[in-house]
């Protein structure tokens, strides 16, 4: 409304596809505002990926998908056809160009660090340079972080202040700025200092009192008018911070360090100019749970071309392709100053459109079961899917025989989405950061330190393996669930993350391992078996080799699992036979004697009955993270985990036998 009253400030804009269609349900005045900018030539609409995915790492089918179906809505809403696009969070890989140019795209934008990182100096970024990939030509403007970081939380005299000391004996005769729009009052602080404290229209009057010096245009109107400054090959980069993130935690801190220190030196800048940090597929390394995501979405991807090449009706087609382009939203896939991975409602929904998708494409007859084996995230070892009618699970023998993702399909949910509690570089800054709160200023979120509540510290606690279900433990009587669930025990076998060999069979997989336990050897035999329409059965088999298994020792078997509802009011546990009430999903303790119990999730609408065939000793606790938002640390549930705890005393002639049931209930 700001701008539109000031026609005379043109600027260039990207909204995403998914918030277009918010916009146009729920906001139509700001569509038809927006419109109207657009008709006068105020506002220039750039396109992108529909669903904001990181181009770079989608296949090129689906980088043209989602580029055109961008491009189609806003030539259908707006009358225009974006010349350029607004590349998600400034992703950029040399492979880029050839899809981009076949997209129909002219320009993109970035940050000068890609352009410094190639080489050039601030001095050489007046304008915009041309790039290439194999002869397809796009051109490539550098967004100043001066200005991302003075506009908006600096006063709006310091933007004039830069301005005038543009071109002064220098050949800078544009400004160039580009960056998200929630820095205009979603980032904490922001809305007080934009709107409420009056900077937006102090910034845009200043803006209309440099008139005589400042002429703001749109990018499609500067490439009509000014050639380009010369070619240039950028490096596969995002923006600094990113190269932060997306490095190894030790790695991290030690950049982080780095960069600071190098800020103090007297040829600081010289330095600094050629430091740069991690590349953003990183974060596939760095995070097992935003691999395996990206793999199953690259699966669901190459099944989805080839039910299209066998000539998969338009209408199944048209809405498997939809829900392959939600799931491949950024978001979720990485983290940073915000929370991202570490969110688990954005990893719900990044399964749930994937299952949405894969029940179209994959559809088979009621009842049927499917078994297979392959390398799904691309580790060199497979991974067994099997496939039933209410349910799909997916099982790494690579990774302690455990099961890594299950799917309910009824409600499009993975149960299996639960985060493990990762160490980050920037715990070390957690201290200094207890007890804050938000600043009184709206500053950058980059260099904010402040805690959401007291005492995090506390609660860092942090996993020796990635957390999925069926991993053994063995570990000796004194052992608790608290010191379990923090880490505090000590494991006394090699199974939690060794290697298992595994036979299909019809219904399901077994998995065998020998190892070692207690110092004496062990083999664990388990086989996951389809047992039901909407359940499924672990059978155990546990042996021990020479003299019987040392005086209290025990076995745990782990199962963790998030549901949409995470731990709120209407989730909870059930153990019927203690006569017990319930208790919440966050909660942490034992009980005994148990052989049957059951998780609920009414705000998901699932329940997960549990059977033993023998009674165990069952804990329970949450699994809680502390990390960095826009607000500062905070601790997220990202899951609970109950663990079967049964004593090792047989002997060698005497296996322990037991199985673990799991069934799929609607709660509704």
């Amino acid at each position: 409304r700001k701008l539109h009253a000031r026609p005379s400030i043109k600027l260039s804009l990207h909204v995403s596809g998914f918030l277009l269609d918010w916009l146009c349900e729920r906001k139509p005045g700001y569509i038809e505002m927006l419109k109207d900018m657009a008709a006068r030539g105020q506002v220039e609409l750039m396109g992108g990926g529909y669903y904001e995915p990181v181009l770079a790492v989608i296949p090129r089918e689906d980088r043209l998908g989602q580029l055109n179906m961008m491009k189609t809505r806003i030539q259908d809403l707006f009358g225009q056809t974006p010349k350029g696009i607004w590349l998600t969070e400034r992703v950029w890989d040399p492979s880029l160009p050839e899809s981009l140019a076949e997209a129909g795209v002219e320009y993109v934008v970035v940050d000068d660090y890609h352009f410094i990182k190639s080489g050039l100096k601030k001095e050489d970024l007046s304008g915009y340079y041309v790039t290439e990939e194999l002869g397809s030509v796009v051109k490539v403007f550098p967004g100043s972080e001066r200005l991302r970081y003075l506009i908006p939380f600096e006063p709006a005299d310091k933007f004039e202040q830069y301005i005038n000391g543009m071109g002064n004996g220098g050949k800078e005769n544009v400004a160039i700025f580009a960056d998200d729009g929630e820095k205009f009052g979603v980032w904490p602080g922001t809305r007080r200092w934009v709107f409420d404290e009056g900077w937006l229209d102090s910034f845009l009057d200043r803006i209309n009192s440099l008139s005589k010096r400042l002429k703001p245009v749109t990018f499609s109107e500067y490439l009509k008018k000014e050639e380009p400054l010369g070619r240039v090959y950028l490096p596969t980069t995002s923006y600094m911070e990113m190269g932060e993130w997306a490095l190894p935690a030790e790695a991290s801190r030690e950049y982080t360090a780095l960069v600071e220190e190098v800020k103090t030196w007297k040829d600081g800048d010289r330095v600094k100019r050629f430091l740069q940090g991690g590349m953003w597929r990183n974060f596939f390394a760095k995070y097992p749970e935003a691999n395996w995501m990206h793999k199953r979405m690259l699966s669901v991807s190459r099944a989805l071309r080839e039910a299209r090449s066998n000539g998969m009706e338009d209408g199944d087609l048209k809405q498997a392709t939809r829900h392959l382009y939600k799931a491949q939203c950024n978001d979720a896939y990485w983290h940073g100053v915000f929370g991202g991975l570490y969110l688990p409602h954005l990893r719900k929904e990044i399964y749930e459109n994937l299952i949405k998708a894969e029940g179209i494409i994959l559809r088979s007859p009621g009842g049927s079961v499917k078994v297979e084996a392959s390398d799904i995230d691309r580790d060199t070892f497979d991974d067994v899917t099997i496939r039933a009618e209410a349910f799909n699970l997916f099982f790494s023998p690579r990774r302690g025989g455990s099961l890594v993702e299950a799917d309910w399909k009824p409600g499009a949910l993975n149960i299996g989405n639960t985060l493990t509690r990762w160490f980050e570089g920037y715990h070390m800054k957690l201290k200094e950061a207890a007890g804050g709160g938000e600043g009184a200023s709206a500053k950058s979120i980059h260099g904010a330190v402040t805690a959401k509540e007291e005492g995090l510290e506390k609660h860092l606690k942090f996993d020796i393996v990635q957390k999925t279900s069926f991993r053994e433990s063995f570990f000796g009587s004194a052992a608790t669930a608290e010191a379990f669930s923090s880490g505090e025990y000590l494991e006394l076998g090699d199974f939690r993350d060794g290697k298992y060999s595994f036979e299909l069979k019809e219904k399901g997989v077994t998995m065998k391992r020998h190892g070692q336990a207690f110092g004496l050897g062990v083999s664990i035999t388990k086989e996951a078996i389809v047992t039901g329409a909407d359940s499924f059965s672990m059978n155990y088999r546990v042996e021990t080799q020479g003299n019987a298994s040392p005086k209290d020792s025990l076995l745990g078997v782990e199962f963790s699992f998030c549901m949409p509802g995470c731990n709120g009011p209407v989730c909870h546990y059930e153990f019927p036979e203690t006569g017990t009430t319930r208790h919440g999903l966050g909660s942490i303790g034992a009980t005994d004697n148990l052989t049957y119990f059951s998780a609920t999730d009414g705000y998901g609408g699932l329940r997960l009955v549990f059977t033993v065939s023998r009674p165990v000793t069952l804990w329970r606790y949450p699994v809680e993270t502390v990390s960095l938002s826009e607000a500062g640390f905070e601790r997220i549930y990202q899951g609970s985990s109950v663990v079967f705890v049964l004593p090792v005393r047989t002997a060698p002639e005497a296996p322990l036998e037991f199985s673990i049931g799991v069934k799929f209930e609607s709660s509704d």
